[in-house]
């Protein structure tokens, strides 16, 4: 190996060891930037790259007020980012922790996926309110710790007569893992919400409960509408409501390809 490279393989083996220490930050740079893409603190991002700009703009003008604003704000930079961005620290450790870097096989059939469909506009017209939980990458099996274990496969009329008015399990959420349901009668912990989402759309508990799961996670909500029998699907903390059928396959579709 010597006589082929000669004094040339510590330097070779610094090229490569830069390499991939270029590669590991442009990793996690864009693994952080799929945290915050889609969410309302992408804007917040935005205001520190923008205070960045004007600092420097300030120290090279010699504008002694901006500039000592500004050194402050950037002396408070940690505080300010634990404060501001607790949501997707939480979020972020909670990808580490359970899902890492590298992606983990996970997979619901084409024909479980039916199945829902089928259960979830059966509900529709008959209003029977419901909240279905589908697990990707994310595990959620905390969920489960105070729930009804069921673990069957994924039925149509299963579902149905879970969240029948006259099933004692029809309170809370089912949880699928694959082709199974795993749990009903799920009571999500420490459902909170911002009070002009919920000012704005009107939602009950059901709702602000299946908003609040794909917040820390990368699981879909399903929601049905006791009252009006609408059909809503929540993704990455947003909900979007009152979907037709075509719609709510298309949506279904983009978040369970968005692997």
């Amino acid at each position: 190996m010597s006589l082929i490279f000669g004094n040339n393989i510590p330097s070779i083996l610094r090229i490569a060891i830069s390499v991939i220490d270029i590669i590991c930050v442009a990793y996690l740079l864009y693994f952080v930037y799929k945290l915050f893409e889609d969410t309302n603190s992408i804007s917040i991002v935005k205001g520190f790259i923008t205070i960045i700009v004007l600092n420097i703009i300030a120290r090279f003008a010699e504008l002694k007020t901006l500039e000592s604003i500004f050194n402050y704000v950037v002396a408070n930079f940690v505080i300010l980012i634990a404060v501001l961005f607790q949501p997707e620290i939480r979020r972020f450790l909670t990808r580490v922790g359970q899902g890492g870097f590298t992606k983990t096989k996970w997979q619901i059939s084409l024909e479980a996926i039916n199945e829902i469909v089928k259960a979830v506009f059966q509900m529709s017209e008959k209003k029977m309110g419901a909240l279905i939980i589908i697990e990707r990458k994310v595990g959620l099996k905390q969920l489960i710790d105070e729930s009804v274990t069921i673990d069957a496969p994924v039925k149509a009329e299963l579902l149905l007569s879970i969240f029948h008015k006259g099933n004692i399990l029809h309170d809370g959420a089912v949880l699928i893992i694959g082709d199974r349901i795993i749990a009903a009668r799920i009571i999500i912990p420490n459902v909170k919400v911002e009070g002009s989402f919920k000012k704005k759309s009107k939602v009950g508990t059901r709702h602000m409960a299946g908003v609040a799961v794909t917040e820390d996670s990368d699981a879909i909500s399903i929601i049905v509408s006791e009252e009006t029998g609408s059909i809503s699907i929540a993704y990455k903390g947003k909900m979007e409501s009152d979907l037709n059928e075509t719609t709510f396959l298309r949506r279904m579709h983009e978040a369970l390809e968005n692997q």
